[in-house]
């Protein structure tokens, strides 16, 4: 993990071979007596499609995300072709609704299946 505290920054990486759950950061960063702000996160998984909701299936401990919203999320909703394919995702985390698992925003997406 890397904090900048001037800019109110950290960067999080599991290590090599590990998995953890970035829903969980929050209330870390509260526990920790500070307040947290946006996540922006980095995700590699599976592109899905299930009823109308686009998902990014994932091994380990957070195992899916909704990808709704920001600025890529309709570019990528089109790109019927890459279900099932392997993705690369950045976008900010929303906090899972009702039944829904938590939600990453479509700031920039890229194919890593050749």
């Amino acid at each position: 993990m890397k904090v900048d505290l001037a800019r109110g920054a950290a960067v999080v990486r599991p290590a090599k071979g590990k998995s953890f759950d970035p829903t969980k950061i929050p209330r870390a960063v509260k526990d920790a007596g500070f307040t947290p702000g946006d996540i922006e996160l980095t995700a590699t998984g599976t592109l899905a499609q299930e009823k109308d909701l686009l998902l990014l299936k994932m091994a380990g401990l957070l195992p899916k995300l909704v990808l709704a919203g920001g600025a890529k999320a309709a570019e990528l909703k089109q790109q019927t072709e890459l279900v099932g394919k392997r993705l690369r995702v950045t976008g900010k985390l929303h906090p899972s609704h009702a039944d829904q698992p938590p939600g990453l925003t479509v700031e920039q997406w890229a194919p890593l299946d050749k």
